[in-house]
């Protein structure tokens, strides 16, 4: 229980069996990093610290997000269920910490769309910037090489974002620099902290490298792009160091990113991923951790949606590949969306990726039976760099086709006897408290 939990308390989320906080909203870090871990979490309560005690015991219901004293219902675990639905759309995994890939692994996906170093970052204790001052930068090499291979010896491809370090974020960590930034989402983070310090850049570079030498292909994700020179700049970094195979990526984040989208491409990028939850708050001037502000927070607001599409356009005529990393990649209208659009792969929590996989084998299957798939002309195969027409995959997708026909009525059938949707903040346990009669404490609600 906390006002609110940031990425330098990773450690000890890892120990908690549920998390509530005072502050936040569904892209907050307490959401993000609990639908990882698996566990419970009910976030923007406003006042949970103050009417609950310590030591209390409660339960928690992160399906509904109810709270209710004492304990009143044993623990069930949500599994991992494996991938079995076949789509043209890709499918990969959002993985951040090393000790959940395992379980995320149990999907039978091979590719990871989504790698934040920051929470290795977090679970070494120390903030980058002690390496560089303490001139201990190859053991910052080694901390995040750990951490990105503990995470893709499970996985074919892994998509490594660099770090993207705020500082109201990790201020407990050692080393922390100490200043305080009047508007630390708007401050020094993201590529830019990274050019300004290239020695923390060229480690994580390394890192990367050194994982690919295991056999692995890794994809360099750029995070909070506005200039086409800060990628020439990262690429720059990628040959110094000879990590010669490297994908080159940018987060399409920034409404910035979005304007120069050609520009990015011509320069010679592989992959843009989009981050919806900083492009909705940027795009819409709401502060994405604001509970305050939350019931007009929408990734699916026309102003966002517009921008995606624009993106995806653009991408397609240039043969660079699409994807989403974003919280809004596991809502079905937003999936519904992209699929229709014709983006070329879905990065999505390993809770939801059988889920999301069968919707979008529907959503496709209903595509071709209208005789079209929403402009997507070309198949982009991200591990080969190949660029080939629909007509060579024509016998695949008529077999594809004809299977989902055959699932169809039963998925649709499916869909309408579900008595509620469930929520997209996610626990690994559900208290059935039906009729347990037990007391919640008031006023506790999920956004």
């Amino acid at each position: 229980m906390t006002k609110m939990t940031n990425p330098d308390m990773v450690v000890t989320m890892q120990r908690c069996s549920a998390i509530v906080t005072d502050e936040g909203g569904l892209t907050a870090h307490a959401s993000i990093v609990s639908r990882e871990m698996g566990i419970p979490a009910v976030v923007g309560t406003q006042f949970a610290t103050e009417k609950l005690k310590e030591g209390e015991i409660i339960t928690v219901n992160g399906y509904n997000g109810k709270i209710y004293k004492g304990k009143i219902s044993e623990s069930v675990k949500k599994e991992v269920h494996p991938v079995k639905a076949e789509t043209k759309t890709k499918l990969k995994l959002i993985v951040d910490l090393p000790s959940f890939a395992e379980r995320a692994s149990r999907t039978g996906l091979k590719d990871v769309g989504l790698l934040r170093v920051e929470g290795i970052i977090a679970e070494s204790g120390k903030h980058p910037y002690y390496f560089l001052q303490n001139n201990l930068v190859k053991d910052y090499e080694e901390i995040i090489f750990k951490g990105i291979n503990g995470i893709a010896k499970y996985f074919d491809s892994v998509w490594v974002r660099t770090s993207d370090i705020r500082s109201d974020e990790f201020r407990e960590l050692d080393g922390s620099p100490k200043d305080i930034e009047a508007n630390p989402m708007l401050g020094m983070h993201g590529i830019r902290y990274s050019l300004n310090h290239p020695e923390i850049l060229k480690a994580e570079l390394r890192a990367m490298k050194r994982v690919s030498q295991h056999g692995k292909k890794i994809g360099v994700l750029s995070p909070q792009i506005i200039s086409v020179d800060e990628v020439r700049k990262l690429k720059e970094f990628v040959k110094e160091i000879g990590f010669n195979n490297a994908k080159i990526g940018v987060m399409v984040e920034t409404p910035a990113s979005v304007q120069i989208i050609k520009e990015l491409c011509e320069e010679g990028i592989d992959f843009v991923s989009f981050g919806t939850n900083d492009l909705t708050q940027y795009t819409l001037a709401i502060d994405r951790g604001n509970e305050q502000v939350q019931n007009i927070y929408d990734e699916m607001h026309p102003a966002v949606l517009h921008q995606i599409e624009f993106v995806i356009n653009v991408c397609r005529e240039k043969g660079v590949e699409t994807s989403i990393c974003g919280q809004a990649g596991s809502k079905k209208e937003m999936v519904k969306f992209l699929v229709e659009k014709g983006i070329t792969s879905i990065s999505v929590n390993a809770d939801v990726a059988s889920e999301i996989a069968e919707y979008v084998s529907e959503i496709e299957g209903s595509l071709n039976g209208e005789g079209e798939f929403s402009g997507k002309k070309e198949v982009i195969d991200s591990e080969n760099n190949e660029i080939g027409d629909d007509e060579h995959k024509s016998k695949d997708l008529k077999n594809e086709e004809e299977a989902v026909k055959e699932k169809e009525n039963s998925k649709v059938e499916k869909e309408k006897n579900k008595v509620e949707e469930t929520p997209i903040i996610r626990g690994a346990e559900y208290f059935d408290n039906q009729e347990s009669g037990a007391e919640s404490v008031e006023g506790l609600d999920i956004f």
